[in-house]
């Protein structure tokens, strides 16, 4: 008997299966367009705002260290302000070990004043003779003074006029062999800069007790310092519209050294990339650039070069960082260190502008230089072949001290108008992106 074939179902009407499909594809797409980032509003009267209302709000934060109170203060403050102007806002976190100084003393016979750790410096315990330097000595001459295997005295004023910061004192004298250091605090302005690491014990000493320890130069001295090294968490704030790729950057750190409420080092770099957010908003820049206040620059570059790591690839589209730092204090006329291939640039913007190439500046390791010994944000981004634009008025008075109080809203709004000035028509003019560089260059590639 033939085997019938077995029966097949028919086959459904198109409409059957194509409403599911197009059922599913309807809600993927509800639930990708829920979750997709979204540009918070521009906020009524976020455009209004002054440079001068905005200092006084960051001025009551005080001093700005990363792990300080006054810092968390500021990040939260700056993500509102940004977020208000229309700028998807990412907290970046940068994570840095950072010294603590606990406290220490200096007994020399029977005199005993306490003594505050020079910032950087490793803390310990050592005892040796007090040998008193005079400004101005090299490391052979402080050698020739008997200072191997004895503690460096110092006073402030001495060496206030020789040009050295603290780190190149320190060095001549680590160099000679001292196992210790201590500075008599009797300059009219109180420096906190940051000492590059040493395990030895540095510190300072009131004008006051100076005084009773330099009277007992040469006798036997035993120097106890506390320091006790954290680990903190802070943040970099990436400020930009979700469109917007990073052909621009425009940045300033946003911490300062210990102790200072840090006006122009660096809140004024801080309150010019805001103004500039206030002005780009609503406007065609404001999808091709991003606005990032970098942290943790005091403590050597972290969160610019936490940044450069984690952006590697959209960094090769971008025509410029520029970079604020120190623009509140008119120590100097405006001016900036900037790539080859933006001077010309920035001389059309600003004809006259003073570019530090052509005038160099007294401290060429700060922040200026194109190379790895500069000392601001903009250095890590020149080893990955971004051109960068270090936009800078000077060293003024109360540069890394606690007299860092105050700075001018028209130097800060001025700056502000040059660094979008030189984003805009950077943009307009043709560039051919290169690959990123081998290690570094002085020139940028």
């Amino acid at each position: 008997m033939p085997r019938r074939a077995l029966p097949t179902r028919p086959a459904r009407p198109p409409r059957q299966w194509a409403l599911p499909l197009l059922a599913a594809l309807g809600l993927a797409g509800g639930v990708y367009l829920g979750t997709r980032p979204q540009n918070p509003p521009l906020q009524e009267g976020a455009q209004a705002r002054t440079v001068a209302a905005d200092w006084a709000e960051v001025r009551a934060f005080g001093p700005r260290p990363v792990g300080e109170p006054g810092h968390a203060r500021a990040l939260d403050w700056l993500e509102e302000q940004l977020e208000a102007l229309g700028y998807r806002v990412t907290r970046q976190p940068v994570t840095l070990e950072r010294p603590f100084d606990r406290g220490g003393t200096l007994t020399v016979g029977g005199l005993r004043v306490p003594a505050h750790a020079l910032y950087g410096a490793g803390g310990g315990e050592q005892s040796g003779r007090l040998v008193p330097l005079p400004g101005g000595l090299s490391h052979e001459q402080m050698e020739a003074r008997g200072l191997r295997g004895q503690i460096a005295l110092l006073r402030c004023q001495d060496w206030e006029d020789t040009g050295l910061s603290r780190g190149e004192i320190v060095g001549r004298a680590t160099q000679a062999g001292a196992l210790g250091l201590v500075l008599v605090q009797d300059c009219e302005v109180t420096r906190l800069e940051r000492i590059s690491g040493t395990p030895l014990p540095l510190v300072w000493v009131s004008a006051a007790d100076g005084r009773k320890v330099w009277a007992r130069a040469g006798d036997e001295a035993e120097l106890v310092s506390k320091v006790e090294r954290r680990e903190v968490t802070g943040a970099n704030l990436i400020a930009a519209r979700v469109e917007a790729k990073p052909e621009i950057v425009l940045g300033a750190h946003l911490d300062s050294v210990n102790a200072s409420p840090g006006a122009n080092d660096n809140a004024s770099g801080v309150l010019a990339v805001l103004e500039a957010a206030r002005r780009a908003a609503g406007t065609p820049l404001a999808g091709q650039v991003w606005l990032v206040l970098f942290d943790g620059e005091e403590d050597g570059l972290h969160g610019s070069r936490t940044f450069v790591d984690a952006h590697r690839f959209p960094l090769r589209q971008t025509r410029a960082m520029i970079n604020l730092d120190m623009v509140g204090v008119g120590a100097e006329p405006l001016g900036l260190a900037a790539h080859a291939e933006l001077r010309p640039i920035a001389q059309l913007v600003r004809p006259g502008v003073r570019l530090f190439e052509d005038s160099p500046p007294e401290r060429e390791s700060f922040g200026r230089s194109s190379g790895v010994t500069g000392s601001s944000d903009h250095v890590p981004f020149i080893g990955w072949g971004v051109r960068t634009a270090f936009i800078h008025r000077g060293l003024d008075g109360g540069y890394h001290a606690p007299a860092d109080r105050t700075l001018s809203p028209a130097l800060v709004t001025d700056a502000a108008a040059f660094a979008l000035a030189l984003a805009r028509k950077t943009l307009d003019t043709p560039w051919t992106p290169r690959e990123p560089c081998e290690g570094f260059s002085s020139d940028g590639c």
